[in-house]
């Protein structure tokens, strides 16, 4: 999904969704941004329009490759990138630009995944009472129960009708690939910690005050890891899905972040 045409000022956007989502997940937010700004919207592997590849790698190591060679083949390498990414895709955009320095000016993670939280997080909670439905959901009231939790705002959450479609047309086709994605996801809890101090790009944190995925205490983790320029924005009436939640305040936000960087490196 792409909208506007790459400007030598501006640095394009990359806009990368979360675990069981699609690029459409930033339509709202988008809509809150100039329409002048290049922006690209993809799909990860085994998401949205994109096909389940079998014995895939599903290591962040991995992924950030898969996401590197999508950059060179649709030709944004020529400048870097402001990289945006939500909760799995916040981690990726975080590891993203500390394996490929030169290749990132800006960083936007919202509620980003793989920071181990000294606080376990409701989420985690029922996962370690083996409940791991609680995000790969299979039957309606399994999908309420993950929406109560990934969304502060519950007038967001989906009649029980159009629930059951989003099980039967989206999830449950992908049912055995997001199985064990997500159980790779858990293996690499802490898979983002490690590269924080190798993030070169000034970066801006979003989190939600509500959030009940991932806890707010990995945002002090986050802050005692980097050492590259750091913004940290709560967004009060938010949990989990900031993009959903708050795609207008998110925009706002993050169009300070970046005219704030991007006129100081006009300039320089």
């Amino acid at each position: 999904m792409e909208r506007g045409r790459p400007s030598k000022d501006q640095p394009s956007l990359l806009l990368i969704h979360g675990f069981a989502d699609r690029k459409e997940s930033y339509c709202d937010m988008i809509m809150h941004l100039p329409k002048h700004l290049h922006l690209i919207a993809v799909d990860l592997p085994g998401h949205g329009d994109t096909g389940i590849k079998a014995k895939a790698d599903l290591t962040v190591e991995a992924y950030a490759a898969k996401l590197h060679q999508f950059v060179s083949a649709v030709g944004l390498d020529s400048d870097p990138l402001h990289v945006v990414g939500h909760s799995m895709g916040g981690g990726l955009a975080g590891c993203y630009a500390a394996f490929y320095p030169e290749a990132v000016s800006l960083l936007t993670m919202s509620g980003p995944g793989g920071v181990k939280s000294p606080v376990q997080s409701l989420m985690f909670e029922k996962v370690a009472q083996g409940y791991k439905q609680v995000m790969v959901p299979e039957t309606v009231e399994q999908a309420v129960e993950m929406f109560n939790i990934c969304l502060y705002n519950k007038s967001l959450i989906p009649p029980k009708q159009l629930v059951k479609g989003f099980l039967d047309c989206y999830m449950l086709p992908r049912l055995s690939f997001l199985k064990e994605l997500f159980d790779a996801i858990l293996e690499q809890q802490d898979g983002l910690t490690p590269y924080l101090g190798k993030i070169s790009a000034p970066t801006q944190l979003m989190w939600g005050r509500h959030e009940q995925v991932l806890h707010i205490t990995c945002v002090d983790v986050i802050q005692r890891e980097m050492t590259a320029p750091l913004q940290v924005d709560i967004i009060e009436d938010s949990g989990h899905t900031i993009p959903a939640e708050s795609p207008e305040k998110a925009a706002k936000l993050m169009l300070g972040f970046r005219d704030k960087f991007v006129n100081k490196q006009n300039k320089s």
